[in-house]
């Protein structure tokens, strides 16, 4: 291997290090804010995270972070708009099926029911948990259980 090679090879093991002890810092800095309860800078700086920090080894910890910072500042639909994207990313997992379930969930909240039926239906026809699976049955049950009500 020449000089210049095995130079070039060493800075990008430099930057790869350097990268990932970044990503790691400022999700520590947005766990710190979530733990204050500053819920508002724990996102943007989660955002911030998962842009600059693409495939990072904590992303899927600061999507849940994400998630659950959503959920103490009351923004519904960007919870359900990031368990999907969690899904999206990782649709083969039971974590990621676990979000789609948390995006249906979270639609149901938001009154979209459809988008919420569609989602259900789907964990319950093509999913290989059975766990989720069902789940997601119980929360179509329970949805015709109070359509009826609401219909009498």
């Amino acid at each position: 291997m020449s000089i210049s090679a095995q130079s070039s090879k060493k800075i990008s093991e430099v930057y790869e290090t350097e990268n990932k002890k970044q990503g790691e810092l400022l999700f520590r800095k947005a766990q710190e804010f979530f733990e204050d309860r500053n819920y508002t800078k724990s996102i943007e700086e989660l955002k911030l995270f998962l842009v600059l920090y693409p495939r990072h080894s904590r992303e899927w910890e600061a999507r849940k972070l994400l998630s659950s910072s959503f959920r103490k500042t009351g923004d519904t639909l960007a919870l359900a708009q990031n368990e999907l994207r969690m899904y999206k990313d990782y649709p083969n997992t039971e974590d990621g099926l676990d979000a789609y379930l948390e995006s249906a969930r979270a639609f149901l909240r938001l009154g979209k029911e459809e988008k919420a039926i569609s989602i259900l239906k789907d964990i319950t026809t093509n999913t290989f948990s059975s766990k989720i699976a069902q789940e997601a049955e119980l929360e179509l049950s329970q949805m015709e259980i109070l359509g009826e009500i609401k219909n009498n």
